[in-house]
């Protein structure tokens, strides 16, 4: 019970901050719960609620998902191709050197980003980096199953409107996180406890956000952008820690 609780309450405040800029729940939360519960179980409890959520809000800023349509065909294209990749080939490279280089881009990028705040990848530009950045993201999601460092990077670089912006990241986080709960059930993780903690943690889910896209909904671009940089901020820190194991 002690469990359910924590995860209902992590998942409540997380998932909040997620309904606002698109991405972070899981970024956050697992944190927060790995140390009290365990990281399989803290993937495990998330997992279906981070599916509701970007089922969600993709729902929300549909129309954002047709204009993104031409950057996430082939981001997702490539990234498809590279999680397979990445979690065969990158089996045997060491992973404190893989997020300490991810870790390094981020903060270069937040920091070019504060310094140049009109700073814009541009569309044509943005078209052409949108299959490496597939590939990358892929390769780094198999690797580590967090990608949300390489493709907010991306899609902040690009200026993009909210709902732009929310829709690529959701779109991008719906199909992994698909491919990742079919992952976890083929491997039997999800145990009766678990299966019914995970669906608990949907209630909350459903709660929060539309209380986070109203939130959203009065932000301005700039203040948009700026929380933006802050949760790129967190995921930088947060592959700091797994630099060091923590």
């Amino acid at each position: 019970m002690g469990d359910l609780v924590l995860i209902l309450l992590v998942t409540s405040g997380t998932f909040f901050i997620k309904a606002i800029t698109g991405f972070g729940g899981p970024l956050l939360a697992i944190p927060l719960l790995a140390p009290v519960i365990g990281v399989e179980h803290a993937v495990v409890g998330l997992s279906l609620a981070n599916l509701s959520s970007n089922i969600l809000l993709l729902i929300e800023n549909r129309s954002g998902a047709r204009a993104m349509r031409p950057f996430l065909v082939r981001v997702l294209g490539a990234g498809a191709i590279a999680v397979v990749a990445g979690t065969l080939v990158l089996v045997n490279v060491d992973d404190r050197i893989l997020l300490a280089v991810l870790a390094a881009s981020v903060f270069a990028y937040v920091a070019l980003a504060l310094a140049n705040p009109n700073l814009r990848l541009g569309n044509a530009a943005g078209l052409r980096a949108a299959v490496p950045i597939g590939i990358v993201g892929g390769f780094v999601h198999g690797a580590t199953g967090n990608s949300a460092a390489v493709f907010g990077t991306f899609f902040h670089s690009l200026a993009l409107p909210r709902e732009d912006f929310v829709a690529a990241v959701t779109t991008v986080f719906l199909v992994l996180s698909t491919l990742q709960v079919g992952t976890l059930a083929s491997l039997g993780s999800f145990t009766t406890g678990r299966l019914a903690q995970a669906a608990a943690a949907v209630v909350p889910v459903l709660i929060v956000t539309p209380l986070g896209t109203r939130v959203a909904a009065r932000l301005d671009a700039k203040t948009f952008g700026r929380i933006v940089l802050a949760m790129l901020t967190v995921a930088g820190v947060r592959l700091v820690f797994g630099v060091f194991g923590i």
